[in-house]
């Protein structure tokens, strides 16, 4: 069973205004237990005072259903596995290049804050990908395109040593 369009634009508004977890589980639950991406997702993202949940059972919690929902085929989850493997949050190993991994297959699939991400480890070829000037200024002029925050001050950056090298070349 897959969340309908009104359901899940009605879980989305609970969780984002932080009022009604109870409420919230309740809408859910049937799709969590039939691995609805959405619902897994949101359900990653809240406790109830009654689940007795510290911050680290939590953040366990909240990593295995994240990880589910993404392997599910949700890009925020995709994305957000990709940051936690990037920066080693709670308690997780840190590894980068399975964080840029995940980031080219989540900008791949059209998540634009993953392709600002991506396209930074193109651009300066870290991470274990292949460096690739070009297409790492486009995956961030998508990014760029799409909206997303400091985007467009990191790629008039990369211009900006674009052009350096270019000048040092010349010269």
């Amino acid at each position: 069973m897959i969340m309908d369009f009104i359901t899940r634009r009605r879980a989305y508004w609970m969780l984002r205004n932080g009022r009604n977890f109870k409420g919230l589980f309740k809408l859910i639950k049937p799709y969590v237990l039939n691995k609805d991406p959405d619902a897994l997702y949101i359900y990653s993202c809240f406790t109830l005072p009654e689940w007795n949940e510290d911050e680290s059972t939590f953040f366990k919690r909240r990593f295995k259903y994240v990880r589910h929902a993404a392997k599910a085929g949700h890009l925020d989850a995709l994305h957000e596995v990709g940051l936690i493997y990037h920066t080693g949050f709670g308690g997780v190993e840190q590894d980068k290049r399975k964080a840029a991994q995940i980031f080219k297959a989540a900008a791949e699939k059209g998540h634009a804050t993953s392709k600002l991400y991506y396209g930074l480890d193109l651009f300066y070829g870290s991470c274990g990908i292949e460096k690739d000037e070009g297409l790492g200024i486009s995956y961030v002029t998508q990014a760029v395109d799409e909206g997303v925050k400091d985007a467009r001050y990191t790629l008039n950056k990369l211009l900006k040593l674009v052009e350096i090298e270019k000048q040092k070349s010349v010269s």
